[in-house]
């Protein structure tokens, strides 16, 4: 076995130990960096899209500057050249991070919910997809044709891309980047690419039956798919990733009645599964924690944005890994000698019994998220400090 191999199962290791509620050797590291990688690797958001080879030396200098023992990502995380040769959609990638271009994505009305709900795939194919994308809006049927399998090969493509640079990580820096499939829940797709935020606010308050429904059908839909994408993959070394970020807006009783019951499901299946599922909980979940104790236990590792990491690790410390730590307004406003003073705190509340996983309290995607000198600094210090007595 190589060096680098070594080093890969060391750092996995490490990770899973904790995922799992163990202590590991010492305090895992996550690398939670989209972004601010291309900033910190001198290439702009275009270069990264046209040149693979650069984006993987920006992304490759970022994640590898620092000691981190596995990553969000090997690169950018959208297909937007895929989303391009549709016609365009709802980000927008004239700025240097990718975002949702807001109030774009109202794009089905109330009315349609009983076909979303009869067949979400049909629905998606034959109504949301020509209506969203431009290709499908104009032209013959032939000349549609051929710009859809245009775009299919761009998201052939970027697939295949990710599996390349995901393997060079692997074999020439023995770093694991753990993402076998990025999913959003039925709530969150609702909201971002069928009714935005305000017909989704909407929703909730004056259908709220058919909104459930529509996340219960969908869910149907999503298990299966999320099977295909995990097939041949090693679940000890590719995790489920779900970005969460409807449920911060709503009470805890629209949560229960609308959102939680596909989460539910979903996640249970695929703990049942011998999965692992790494979870971003957006913004503030603090109001929601009792229900997120009743998951699967040892399969979560829950990302905290905004939620105080000592409340939820003594509150769902028994059911998922937390993850968490420096705010981004600390990494980039603070002094090294500040951000390590922080990080020790952190360390000797959180690390005690294992199930604790370091990294930024946000996903890294803009240049002043965090300064490199001290992100260094601090993972350089957990590094001698956060190591487990055996």
């Amino acid at each position: 076995m190589s060096e680098m191999e070594k080093l890969y199962h060391q750092r996995i290791t490490r990770m899973n130990d904790a995922i799992e509620l163990r202590e590991p050797d010492r305090v895992p590291i996550y690398g939670l960096v989209d972004n601010w990688a291309l900033s910190n690797g001198g290439i702009t958001l275009k270069e990264a899209l046209s040149d693979v080879e650069k984006e993987y030396q920006a992304y490759s200098k970022t994640l590898t500057d620092y000691p981190f023992d596995a990553a969000l990502s090997v690169g950018v995380t959208f297909p937007m050249n895929f989303v391009s040769a549709l016609g365009g959609g709802i980000y927008n990638n004239e700025m240097e991070t990718l975002q949702i271009a807001t109030g774009q994505s109202e794009i089905m009305t109330a009315e349609e919910y009983d076909d979303l709900i009869a067949d979400p795939t049909r629905f998606f194919r034959d109504v949301i997809i020509p209506r969203k994308h431009a290709i499908f809006q104009t032209g013959t049927t032939e000349e549609k044709f051929g710009k859809f399998a245009n775009a299919i090969t761009k998201f052939l493509e970027f697939g295949q891309s990710r599996e390349m640079l995901t393997k060079r990580y692997r074999e020439e820096h023995g770093l694991p980047i753990p993402n076998g499939a990025n999913i959003f829940m039925p709530g969150d797709i609702i909201m971002d690419y069928l009714r935005d935020f305000k017909g989704i606010m909407s929703d909730i308050k004056k259908r709220p039956e058919k909104l459930t429904q529509a996340c219960n059908a969908m869910g149907e839909v999503l298990i299966p798919y999320t099977f295909g994408s995990m097939m041949g993959k090693n679940p000890d070394e590719s995790y489920i990733q779900l970005f969460l970020h409807l449920p911060q807006f709503i009470r805890p009783k629209e949560f229960e009645k609308i959102y939680w019951p596909s989460f539910k499901k979903y996640v249970e299946t695929f703990a049942g599964a011998g999965f692992k599922i790494l979870i971003l909980f957006e913004k503030n979940w603090m109001h929601l924690h009792d229900y997120l104790q009743d998951l699967p236990k040892g399969h979560v590792i829950g990302f905290f944005e905004e939620d105080d990491l000592r409340i939820a690790k003594k509150k769902l410390g028994d059911t998922m890994c937390i993850a968490g730590g420096l705010k981004t307004n600390n990494l980039y406003y603070s002094s090294k000698e500040e951000c390590i003073d922080l990080a020790k705190g952190l360390i000797d509340d959180l690390a005690p019994g294992g199930g604790f996983v370091f990294a930024p309290d946000k996903v890294l995607a803009g240049p002043n998220d965090a300064k490199p000198e001290n992100l260094k600094a601090v993972t350089e210090f957990i590094v001698e400090y956060g190591v487990y007595d055996k």
